[in-house]
């Protein structure tokens, strides 16, 4: 009982947080307007959807709140808010418990139940936000990075099952309406912080160039970076700011461009925009006009328009400060309620990322994951405020000596958290087996050979479940066998593929010939593996040269090398190679088709699990007192770790750039449209992380300390 009354006397302190924006009638009207056009959807037997000719309005009330939890649960990104909406209209207990029940749209119906003060009336009343302690992918939700004179940080937010449950910092109220941004950028001082950010990367050469390759994100540094040059800011030039910048659109979200939001009384808005346009003498005829905009439902909203260099900026005066952006739809979203996720649903978050802050921050970026920082994140933060959950850090200076100073990054951390992530890493999240196909209905009776096809199927699936069984077993035993309360790791860059043969180059260029020719049956000898280069792969795959150190147990090593020993093989297929590193130091390696090269070995008390033998054999080295490694200066911090800038960033920006041309530039792509160009995966790499990147290459060859804070994990150069 007493854990009950503590979590009541939590939720009198932790306020419900308000969804205005969901709330509200234009976007409640909105949502209506969406779900008219559907039509009510059943599922037979099986699972297989299947289609009424009713339409939505023309159901009943619970065969309409069926539907509405369908397709929050499995509906594109515009039908799921839609359902949201309107579900929210309707009393919470005619939907919320079977939401719930719903993993798909869990997180979803979870936060909006607590927004909206629901309660459990026969059990812990605030239950329904677990899990909060389990560690789920992805496990990035933000980066940060924070500029403080000569000094500055880097900010890590990750799960918040790692998270202490400490309250954080607070958006500006005005901010709290704007759409969910791709990045977020605040300035102490916008003169002063615009320039630490032009000084970061190399002046107009480094960061702003590598902003303005992407859509319309160089709009903060291309436009305002020559006005401070001819200093015409004055009135603006000691102002906080703060920057949301949108990426390239991806489905229902908010559309490109920058906001820009300067809080505070300024002149009048005529004065700005004529103030703005001073500075750019390049500009002719018609300079600036008040608009009317219009909603449809109502709404209106006074806007000035004024042409530069680079196009139109808007700019809109509202409650709390003035909006600039060099787009007409974000600045939309902020002048009228909209159904975008903004800010308001993300607190949560914007709090973890605002503690990052201290009092002479001078300038602040956070980069916000396409997969993260959502529903989620908020639900599982929200829990661990309630339970006051904490996440204690300590040091652990032994495991220092397998991180290397070599290679890209090396880093060693102590007891806490690691122990989670490396449980987490380590482990099978998801059943991951295909359900078994039913035999075949219907009035016709079962062949023979349709029988003994599915009798085959099922035997197979049972022989892979069991299979499965086992390796989760033996890796089980195998955790149980190491001392997580620490670990190093080390990058050292990417792997090389092997030259091709001249009969493989002959099958790539037959291959890339037939793409043109007839990409359908390129596709399907892609799929099927029968394209005879790199191992049936077009591509010669990301083989990140990766190693970690795990310490093990007192006296168990001859455990963990027959463990080791018996699972490496079954994880991976090839040809098995041993050669001695070092006397009594065996290393391991597993010899595939690809760049990737499995590889082990147990030197002294610590495991080094590899994907190839150069990375083990670099650890190996600091292990063993060949090379430099972090355990050479003592250190109590949780965390350290030795980053090479220029080659980390260079090695940051391929993956980027792998990750989204691999996935068609992080959207949909469908047989017969224009394939997405290489071009356009660099401007989303360039618009979202250059700053980040750049500052990383800024950094040179450093040591970095690392803690855990409210804010994540920071990590402050030495």
């Amino acid at each position: 009982m007493g854990h009950v009354r503590a979590l009541f006397a939590a939720a009198v302190v932790l306020p419900l947080l308000a969804q205005p924006s969901l709330d509200a009638p234009q976007v409640r009207a909105w949502a209506w307007d969406v779900v008219k056009t559907w039509r009510l959807q059943k599922r037979d037997l099986q699972g297989n959807p299947l289609w009424d000719a009713t339409p939505f309005m023309g159901a009943g009330y619970e065969a309409q709140n069926a539907t509405l939890l369908d397709q929050l649960a499995t509906g594109d990104a515009r039908n799921r808010r839609a359902a949201l909406v309107v579900l929210g209209t309707r009393p919470l207990a005619d939907w919320g418990p079977r939401g719930l029940r719903k993993d798909a749209c869990r997180d979803e119906v979870a936060l909006y139940l607590y927004r909206h003060g629901y309660r459990f009336p026969d059990r812990e009343p605030f239950l329904y936000l677990e899990p909060a302690s389990r560690l789920e992918r992805p496990w990035t939700q933000g980066l940060g990075l924070h500029l403080e004179g000569a000094a500055w940080r880097f900010q890590w937010i990750p799960s918040a099952a790692l998270l202490p449950g400490k309250a954080g910092g607070a958006l500006p109220p005005a901010l709290e309406g704007a759409p969910a941004p791709t990045a977020l950028l605040r300035l102490a001082h916008l003169r002063p912080g615009l320039q630490r950010l032009r000084d970061l990367a190399g002046g107009s050469e480094g960061l702003p160039a590598a902003l303005a390759q992407g859509t319309r994100a160089g709009f903060l540094l291309r436009h305002l970076g020559p006005w401070l040059d001819k200093g015409g800011l004055e009135g603006l030039a000691d102002r906080e700011a703060w920057i949301l910048h949108y990426g390239l659109a991806r489905g229902f979200a908010p559309a490109e461009g920058t906001l820009v939001f300067l809080p505070g009384d300024l002149p009048g808005r005529v004065s700005l925009a004529l103030g703005l346009l001073k500075l750019n003498p390049t500009t002719v005829g018609a300079r600036s006009r008040t608009v009317t905009w219009e909603d449809g439902r109502g709404g209106k909203a006074q806007v000035t328009q004024v042409r530069g260099a680079g196009g139109v900026l808007h700019l809109l005066a509202g409650p709390g400060g003035t909006w600039i952006c060099d787009r007409e739809a974000p600045l939309r979203a902020v002048a009228f309620p909209s159904p975008l996720v903004t800010l308001a649903e993300r607190q949560a978050w914007c709090g973890v990322a605002l503690a990052g802050l201290r009092p002479g921050t001078e300038a602040s970026l956070w980069v916000l994951p396409r997969l993260g920082a959502g529903a989620a994140f908020e639900r599982a933060m929200l829990r661990r405020r309630l339970l006051g959950a904490d996440q204690p850090t300590w040091a652990n200076p032994g495991i220092a000596k397998a991180a290397p100073r070599t290679g890209a990054l090396s880093a060693a951390l102590g007891a806490g958290p690691t122990e989670a992530l490396l449980q987490a890493a380590l482990r099978f999240d998801q059943d991951g087996m295909p359900a078994l196909s039913p035999l075949p209905e219907g009035n016709l009776p079962v062949q023979a050979s349709q029988r003994q096809a599915w009798e085959r199927e099922r035997d197979a699936l049972a022989r892979r479940r069991q299979d499965r069984s086992g390796l989760q077993k033996e890796l089980g035993a195998l955790l149980g066998l190491l001392d997580l309360r620490g670990a190093a790791f080390l990058w050292n860059g990417w792997t090389a593929p092997e030259p091709l043969t001249a009969a493989q180059r002959a099958a790539l260029a037959d291959f890339q010939r037939l793409r043109k020719t007839d990409p359908r049956k390129a596709a399907d000898l892609l799929a099927h593996r029968q394209v005879d280069v790199y191992g049936g792969f077009l591509e010669p795959g990301l083989a990140p040269a990766l190693a970690l150190g795990l310490p093990v147990k007192a006296g168990r090593g001859g455990e963990v090398r027959e463990a080791v020993a018996k699972l490496w093989p079954r994880l991976f297929k090839g040809r098995q190679q041993t050669r001695d590193y070092a006397q009594g130091v065996p290393l391991h390696r597993v010899l595939t088709d690809q760049a990737f090269r499995p590889s082990w070995a147990l030197a002294g008390d610590v495991l080094v699990l590899a994907t190839d033998d150069e990375a083990a054999k670099a650890m190996l080295a600091g292990i063993l007192g060949q090379a430099p490694s972090l355990a050479d200066a003592p250190s109590r911090a949780y965390g350290r770790a030795e980053l090479d800038g220029p080659r980390a960033a260079r090695d940051l920006e391929v993956l980027l750039l792998a990750y989204l041309r691999a996935n068609r530039g992080g959207g949909y792509w469908w047989m017969g449209e224009p394939e997405p160009s290489g071009d356009e995966a660099a401007a989303e790499v360039a618009s979202t992380f250059g700053p980040f990147l750049g500052a990383v290459k800024a950094l040179g060859r450093r040591e970095v300390q690392i803690e855990l804070t409210a804010g994540g994990f920071e990590a402050t150069p030495r």
